[in-house]
């Protein structure tokens, strides 16, 4: 099994018996306010060529930064099957079934089906009012030698139920914030920054008892943080880790991992991470020198991309 990271909660999930394309996001979402980080508008053709040809399609929910309705639009094939979540209702089919979505894979939550000889799944659902419109959702994808699992940031309550299906080698999750409180209420600075900090513990915190729960060879960082480009929003970015912001970056949650002993990989846009056997080895497209790079002089990179996308 090899899953390459494609930004964000983006993964390619490759197997001999088929693949899977998860949460592709590629434009900026949110009224154009998040952006990807690190940036994937420079993956490179081949990679692209595996993404657009995926066997199989799964969009954990409705989300703009999961849901990204003109790539989807743009890139897939009509025909391509969609890993369809179990949600109470319809809404996640009709919003695909009109992008032009034709065939659809209709699962039940948490039961592991056979979608290809060799290649399963179970998707597990969630459908608080928090988990967005129709809910929110994980994956578990075993492709009878490796298992990964794909919790991007659904809020599962039942910490046993995503290791029942067997010993998880891969487990990518959400450690990072993802709404806007408290950064957009006012109130004094002192307090504002108190609760930024008191809720990037929490998210920390919350994110750790997946972790254990699981259990899987190596945790991957993923489905955040987004980063904010705009002038008027740049002070959102956490950069030198003081501002009053909940959006830590993939480093910090990587040293909490291995204060707490569990491996954990800082995947970029287009790192492969490959299990075989139970050994799990990662190859990166750019040097440690340009990924260390990203976070120790963050400010530039931010520069850098904003004057990219300027005119969007």
């Amino acid at each position: 099994m090899r899953a390459t990271s494609i930004g964000h909660a983006g993964i390619l999930i490759e197997t001999r018996s088929g693949s899977i394309l998860c949460d592709p996001w590629f434009h900026p979402a949110f009224f154009a306010s998040w952006f990807v980080f690190p940036r994937n508008d420079r993956l490179d053709d081949e990679l692209l060529d595996r993404i657009e040809r995926a066997d199989f399609l799964y969009v954990s929910h409705l989300h703009g930064d999961h849901h990204d309705e003109p790539w989807l639009r743009e890139h897939l094939r009509r025909d391509i099957p969609v890993l369809l979540p179990d949600y109470p209702t319809g809404e996640q089919r009709r919003r695909l079934e009109a992008l032009g979505f034709t065939d659809f894979v209709r699962t039940t939550d948490g039961v592991e089906i056979e979608i290809a000889p060799g290649l399963s799944v179970a998707i597990h659902v969630e459908t608080s009012i928090t988990d967005g419109p129709g809910g929110d959702s994980a994956i578990v994808v075993s492709d009878g030698e490796s298992r990964l699992v794909n919790q991007n940031d659904c809020r599962t309550t039942d910490l046993t139920a995503l290791a029942a299906h067997g010993p998880v080698d891969l487990h990518w999750l959400q450690y990072s914030g993802a709404i806007w409180y408290p950064m957009v209420y006012e109130m004094p600075a002192e307090e504002k920054l108190e609760l930024c900090r008191a809720k990037v513990e929490s998210q920390g915190a919350r994110a750790m008892r997946y972790v254990e729960a699981i259990g899987a060879r190596a945790v991957v960082p993923s489905a955040g943080p987004p980063v904010f480009l705009d002038d008027e929003l740049r002070h959102l970015n956490m950069v030198t880790g003081s501002e009053a912001t909940i959006f830590p970056d993939q480093r910090w949650f990587i040293d909490r991992l291995s204060a707490a002993g569990h491996f954990g990989v800082l995947a970029v846009p287009g790192t492969e991470i490959s299990v075989d056997a139970g050994a799990v080895t990662v190859e990166h497209p750019v040097s440690e020198a340009e990924i260390d790079a990203i976070f120790t002089d963050k400010a530039a990179y931010l520069d850098e991309y904003a004057a990219d996308w300027n005119d969007w």
